[in-house]
């Protein structure tokens, strides 16, 4: 296979995580922009439904050609050097391991990955249990206890907190 074709996979591969990072930034920050300095909490015009995504996309694509591209044009520089270069498919398996990495940490700092917290085990007892709110002691009390609250706003029972609060 010719080496404009190998670079293009490590430029591409990698540049798929970052490119799809970058645009989830770049939406955010775009989306943020528009709540707090546009639109802000009245109701959006149905057009930003259509609008963002749209932008999502034509920035994620946009960067992921241009790193495609880029490792195109770098095999085409490197097409009369015999051999592969390890080193360089060491820092494409690199630059590829890092932002999975990092979305990963992200999802456990998020909660969407791991153990569940105390809260959210008390917060889907007391639901499940028909309660209209949940409570907790201070993190840093040492105290750990589930308090689910009725209709008029007062703790109905107290139960302690294992893996999974009791009944």
């Amino acid at each position: 296979m010719k080496k404009r074709y190998i670079y293009s996979i490590l430029f591409g591969v990698p540049g798929f995580a970052v490119s799809l990072i970058t645009a989830l930034a770049a939406f955010g920050a775009l989306t943020g922009f528009l709540w707090i300095y546009v639109y802000g909490d009245n109701p959006w015009p149905r057009s930003t439904e259509k609008l963002l995504p749209t932008f999502f996309i034509l920035t994620f694509l946009a960067l992921w050609i241009s790193f495609i591209f880029a490792g195109f044009m770098t095999g085409i520089k490197l097409e009369n050097t015999p051999g592969l270069n390890r080193k360089h498919i060491l820092i494409s398996a690199g630059a590829t391991a890092l932002p999975v990495a990092l979305i990963i940490l992200h999802q456990f700092d998020a909660g969407n990955l791991g153990p569940v917290s105390d809260s959210t085990l008390c917060s889907d007892f007391c639901s499940g249990k028909g309660y209209s709110g949940s409570g907790m002691p201070p993190k840093d009390s040492g105290d750990r206890t589930c308090s689910c609250f009725g209709d008029a706003g007062q703790a109905v029972i107290t139960v302690p907190l294992a893996s999974e609060p009791v009944d």
